[in-house]
């Protein structure tokens, strides 16, 4: 039996190849799909010319064609068996699969209608404009404009707010409608907060960067279950989001990679109790997220940097380097003292001592720029250098490498670092090697930040 992998997404096309390579259809079969389905595009060229006219792009006509595929598929995604796919072949015509996937499709779109209203009905109140805009501006036009007759693919969203898990197999409806529900989890776990709490963690998450947090493209529940879960691990219960620079010594002093999935799982638990949840679809993924919390966290622990997944409060934390002094350009060295930093670090053996070296010296972008061109980091030592910075100081340093492109407009971060592209420094060679390691979310907002920069 020949396979074809686990189908995910062109489901007609590739149930039609399945069933002919495993001689489930015949040559004579798959020849008499194919001339239906050109009777099926006939037919959507005369409605969508309103019948005075037959002739159509070649845009048109292939954005008319993969609209048949994309409403013929809706029969097959749900619970998906490759044998019960190929009898609705044999026992259907295409006319009567395409009628079947129409109502399915108008049936998805009532379904995730509902949904959206009642996101919007209980969604969570902030000032957070990628959020807003989303959920309003972009979705609320959404169900305005889609054109299910001739584009059932396409569905003309900007999505700028992230979410934590999403599906990148999805298109269409179907991920409008994996969003909206992914989201209602998010918000039903927010609205467990105080709405004036969450706004001040976001606004001091916002000052590191010396940055409005209505700007920032930040995951709400993310801030928020993070500083949740380690003031519990801190405290034995859940009192309120801050967590100060001495507590993040008590982490660091009492967790480790043999007692962390305990630690973590013992406070999840007070979590949900504390908070009365009962919903099992939110309890899932709760769950779901504490895994990759949990392997997360190992990572920091392992690379002396647990503050990096937390929201910090302490006001003497504005002594060390964050993003605000790499953002302020006259806090520049001058070249004596320069010098001096310099050696200071080349002479040091121990990488998280460099570290702390440019924390506590370095103010400005351009001065850490200058050091990262003089190769005083060597190997490994470039990871957890990587690993101590913000995102946006990440897109700060991606920007410096891809400047012509992201100036040329369309810039796509994940194409730029799999390119055969020549460096003229090594920590470019060594930076893009580290992003090309990170987790697909963090990438795409780098990429965003890149782009707002």
């Amino acid at each position: 039996m020949k396979l074809l992998g686990n189908i995910t997404k062109d489901y007609t096309k590739n149930i039609l190849k399945w069933g002919y390579l495993n001689k489930e259809f015949s040559e004579n079969f798959i020849s008499g799909v194919q001339y239906e389905i050109g009777n099926l595009l006939k037919e959507k060229i005369q409605k969508y010319c309103g019948n005075s006219s037959t002739s159509v792009t070649v845009e048109v006509g292939e954005q008319l064609l993969e609209s048949i595929y994309y409403i013929m598929d809706t029969n097959f995604r749900d619970d998906f068996d490759i044998y019960r796919s190929i009898e609705l072949f044999k026992k259907n015509s295409i006319s009567e699969i395409f009628k079947m996937g129409e109502n399915k499709l108008k049936n998805l779109f009532k379904e995730t209608q509902q949904i959206y209203n009642r996101v919007c009905k209980n969604k969570f109140n902030t000032e957070l404009i990628a959020y807003n805009d989303t959920l309003i501006k972009e979705f609320g036009s959404f169900f305005e404009v889609y054109d299910m007759k001739f584009n059932a693919q396409d569905i003309k969203v900007s999505v700028d707010y992230p979410l934590i898990f999403g599906d990148s197999n999805l298109t269409g409806i179907y991920y409008i409608k994996n969003y909206l529900e992914t989201i209602e989890i998010e918000n039903r776990f927010c609205n467990h907060f105080e709405e004036n709490e969450i706004e001040y963690l976001l606004n001091v998450n916002a000052n590191r960067y010396k940055l409005n947090y209505k700007d920032l493209l930040t995951n709400i529940f993310e801030l928020v279950i993070n500083n949740t879960i380690l003031s519990i691990v801190i405290d034995g219960k859940f009192e309120d989001f801050s967590i100060f620079k001495e507590e993040i010594k008590y982490l660091k002093s009492n967790l480790n990679i043999d007692n962390v999935d305990e630690k973590i799982n013992e406070a999840v638990e007070k979590m949900i109790n504390q908070l009365n949840i009962y919903d099992d679809k939110e309890i899932q993924y709760i769950n779901c997220y504490k895994f990759r919390f949990i392997k997360e966290l190992k990572q920091a622990i392992t690379q002396d940097c647990i503050e990096n997944l937390v929201v910090i409060y302490d006001k003497y934390l504005e002594d060390d380097l964050d993003t605000n002094q790499l953002l302020v350009e006259q806090h520049r060295l001058n070249d004596e003292d320069f010098r001096d930093i310099l050696k200071e670090i080349e002479y040091e053996s121990n990488i998280n001592k460099k570290v702390d070296i440019i924390k506590q010296k370095v103010n400005s972008f351009e001065d850490f720029c200058d050091i990262l061109k003089s190769d005083c980091f060597y190997g490994k030592e470039y990871t957890i250098l990587f690993n101590s910075l913000s995102e946006i100081e990440l897109a700060l340093l991606g920007k410096s490498i891809f400047y012509e492109e992201v100036e040329m407009g369309n810039f796509n971060m994940l194409n730029e670092m799999f390119k055969d592209n020549k460096y003229n420094y090594l920590w470019q060679e060594e930076y893009v090697e580290y992003m090309k390691n990170q987790m697909l979310n963090k990438i795409n907002k780098v990429q965003k930040y890149i782009k707002k920069l």
